[in-house]
């Protein structure tokens, strides 16, 4: 036990796709350093329920057979242990690769996409509530997926209202294609649904979440009864996206991101608008 090397991946703190990247570019390192991961998002996430809790896995198996045990026993015995709490850039990774690495020569997305398959295995329960809804409300149907920010996303993107404009051109140009297929619209602003059923009326599909006015702060800083939910919303509608034919998103997006490497996409089914 005592010879082992560890990584622990703690949470950032951030939004659940930003803590996602983050927990994903440190399993490749993982695998480059030959260190074990143990995922660890503790009372600082967003998502955490309490001061005990790792959020984490609330939503997902661990990562491996180790856990916050282990490691502590492994600090007393002055074990291998390095620490991941800020954010690690998969960018940066792949620019200290060279060709002795298995990854050498793959992009940001091919890396993420093999680590989401290889790590991530969600819950039993979460599995149900994303494949419930799928089979109630989409299966059979021909879907566009399409992911509209607003709310805070403006402090970040200041075209962020132009961007959104372009979304309508994108729907038409997939809909010439699949004359018959609805949209599934995930956003975080009441607005934007409410003007996405005026036009689309019937053909829109849509979860149950929380969501703000135009203008207001993040769903992810509102307050839930159980943070837990706050990140059940947003797998189920990440998840679904990834179910779907075609995808529409916001390249500026955490989220969108996620979408375009939950499922590997034909190119010409996907847009990212920015």
């Amino acid at each position: 036990m005592k010879q082992d090397k560890f990584l622990l991946i703690n949470t950032t703190g951030d939004g659940f796709w930003y803590d996602m990247h983050h927990t994903l570019s440190n399993l490749l390192l993982s695998e480059i350093t030959q260190r074990i991961p143990v995922i660890y998002w503790g009372s600082k996430s967003m998502y955490s329920t309490d001061e005990s809790s790792n959020a984490f896995e609330q939503y997902f198996f661990p990562v491996s057979k180790y856990g916050m045990d282990e490691l502590i026993e492994n600090i007393s015995g002055n074990g291998d242990i390095e620490i991941a709490n800020r954010y690690t850039d998969m960018d940066g990774i792949i620019c200290r690769m060279d060709e002795t690495c298995p990854y050498f020569g793959m992009n940001s997305v091919e890396i993420y996409r093999i680590m989401l398959k290889k790590y991530i295995r969600l819950r039993p329960e979460v599995k149900k509530e994303i494949n419930d809804f799928y089979d109630i409300n989409m299966s059979g149907k021909d879907i566009i997926a399409v992911h509209i920010r607003g709310s805070d996303k403006i402090l970040e993107v200041s075209h962020l209202h132009e961007l959104n404009k372009l979304y309508p051109a994108k729907i038409s140009a997939y809909l010439k294609v699949s004359p018959d297929a609805h949209i599934f619209l995930m956003t975080d602003c009441k607005d934007i649904l409410s003007e996405y059923k005026n036009i689309y009326g019937d053909r829109l599909i849509n979860t149950d979440c929380k969501r703000v006015f135009k203008n207001g702060g993040g769903v992810h800083f509102q307050e839930y009864v159980n943070n837990k939910l706050k990140g059940i919303e947003i797998i189920r509608d990440t998840w679904l996206a990834a179910k779907c034919d075609y995808f529409i998103g916001n390249g500026f997006s955490n989220v969108s991101r996620a979408v375009c490497e939950l499922k590997d996409w034909q190119t010409q089914n996907v847009t990212l608008l920015f």
